[in-house]
Order: C-alpha cells, then structure tokens, then sequence
C-alpha cells in the first residue's frame, strides 16, 4: 500500500485565494492599461494645442523731449547741476533708490525711497532686526489685490505720507508755474526735504498715464528737472524741461476726476516749517494716522506688520 501522506494535496480554500489573486491582478494590469491610455491621449491633445506667447518687454525707448540720465548728455548736465549746488539732496535719494516691487507700486515705492533718504524710523522691522522703508510695508486703504492693480491716487499717498512725515501737497494749477519752479530750486539746494511729482506720463510722451516719482537735481542753465523714476524697468531717469513737468500735472486723473500735483515731504521733527511753502490753494489730509515710534528699543513684535494712514480715512477712499 502506496505511503499518501507523502503525496501533495492542495486545500479547497487555497485554490480559492489563488484565484481571487489572478482576478484581481487582471484588474489592476487593465486600469493600469487605460491609465496609461488616458495619459498618453492627454500628452498627444496638450503636445498639438497652440502655445499661448506672453507679451514682455526689457524697457521702453525715452521720448526725444526728454534726456537720459546715464547720456552723455545727461552726465553733463548732472555735473553742472552738481557744481551749481542744485543737487544737494540727489546723493540720499540715490543711496536708498528702491525700484517699485509691483508695476502699480510707484505712490509706495517713492515715498519709501524719500524716508528712508530722511532717516526716517518707521518703528517696525522689516527684515530680521532691521528697521527700513519698503514699498509693500506701505498700504492705503485700498485692499493689496485693488492696490497692485490700480496704485493710489493723490489724495492717498498725501494721507499715507503725512502718516510718517511733514508734507505739503499742491495740486495742479493750485501752484502757479512759477511757484513750482521756486520749490524745485528750493527742495534741489537742500538734503533734508524733497519733491515727488504726482504727473501724467502720457502729458509727457511716454507709454502708460499716472506715475509718482521723486525730482533729483535741477539744471538753471537749461531749466530741466532730473526725475529718478521710480519704474528703472520701464525708463531710465531723465531731465526734462520744467514748464513741461508742470504741464504733466494739470491733466485730469480718470479715478478721480481732479489733477495731479506735487508733494515737498521733510521729517517731522526738522528745523524746517513747510507750512512756511504753502500757498492757498495747499491741501492737508482729511485724516492722520501717525505710526511713527519714539522708542526705538521697543522689541519688534510689537511693532505694526504694516504702516498705513489708518483705516476708515477719508483721503483713502477711491474718490
């Protein structure tokens, strides 16, 4: 009689687990099939769709009416402004010259660059321990997504910069041509107050329309203003003819229905009255909201995350 017990036999529930197995194997090669159908479909649709092109652009031609700054021409003219003592202030600005962060952040980006060339504290870190102006620490009123799309208006950046600063803020024809031409020779033979324009680019021939950047130097000799645009991407800085700067800040801004201007910005705490540069026709901001600190060594978590001219104003509504 034949030894079973060394003969293999194979369990009922065995065979049972193998099968399921197969199954599900064969299950899972299709999906992997129809998987790999799908994606290649996928890759062939998005290989012949057209490729969208973005538009971009590395700087804009300067109009002729206006002279570059880094010319041959306008080297000369810097010197001679220089020496003529009508550049007193240019060497602060351009030590802290910053290049707006957004395309619509002129109004901020300027009116850092002049507190931090009037050593400025704004009582908050920037970065680390670090003390410092930045445009995107600077807000309006105005949500981020409105305020990257649209900038601020004159009024604005007069209730921000007064939140930080003395200013007077002319607008339009309320300065005569001559009286402009008086404060840029005042603001250009002095380091301790300084012009931003509020101008029309297209007044100017330039692409693009409202536009806020700080004056440099002056030149007697021909009467041209150097503007230290504040948009480096889009145009050098540039001299141009004073009475066609003035001309710049008469036409209407479409956001609020009144001209442009300018604004003369000195440190609060400076043996300088500005209100001695007023004229009648001066605006003040309808609202102050200081966010100046007297104590420097204060901890920074204490510190405001962002300096604004306080909620609620009246000057930064979008009228």
């Amino acid at each position: 009689m034949a030894d079973m017990s060394c003969k293999h036999h194979t369990p009922a529930h065995v065979s049972a687990t193998s099968a399921a197995g197969a199954t599900l194997a064969a299950t899972l090669a299709k999906s992997a099939d129809e998987a790999d159908a799908t994606s290649t479909s996928n890759l062939a649709a998005t290989i012949s769709a057209p490729v969208k092109e973005t538009t971009s652009y590395y700087r804009r031609t300067l109009p002729e009416n206006l002279v570059s700054f880094t010319s041959s021409d306008g080297r000369k003219l810097f010197k001679e402004s220089l020496n003529e003592g009508y550049a007193e202030g240019y060497f602060n600005l351009a030590g802290n010259f910053t290049v707006q962060s957004e395309p619509a952040y002129c109004g901020p980006s300027s009116l850092a660059m002049v507190l931090n060339a009037l050593e400025v504290d704004p009582g908050r870190t920037w970065k680390g321990v670090w003390r410092w102006y930045s445009d995107e620490l600077l807000e309006s009123c105005r949500t981020e997504s409105d305020l990257k799309a649209n900038g601020i208006t004159f009024d604005q950046f007069l209730c921000l910069a007064s939140s930080h600063a003395q200013v007077v803020a002319k607008r339009g024809k309320a300065a005569t041509r001559e009286e402009f031409l008086r404060d840029i020779q005042y603001v250009t033979q002095r380091d301790d107050v300084f012009m931003v324009l509020s101008f029309s680019r297209q007044a100017l021939g330039q692409t693009g329309d409202g536009h806020f950047s700080p004056i440099g130097a002056y030149h007697p000799g021909t009467n041209q203003a150097l503007v230290l645009d504040s948009a480096r991407y889009k145009y050098p800085s540039w001299f141009c003819d004073v009475d066609k700067l003035y001309d710049s800040l008469q036409p209407v801004d479409e956001d609020t229905n009144l001209p442009r201007g300018y604004f003369l910005i000195s440190r609060r705490d400076a043996q300088l009255d500005l209100s001695l540069l007023s004229s009648p026709g001066s605006e003040q901001p309808r609202q102050i909201g200081s966010s100046e600190v007297d104590l420097p060594e204060r901890p920074s978590d204490v510190f405001p995350t962002k300096l604004s001219c306080g909620k609620g104003a009246t000057c930064c509504s979008s009228k």
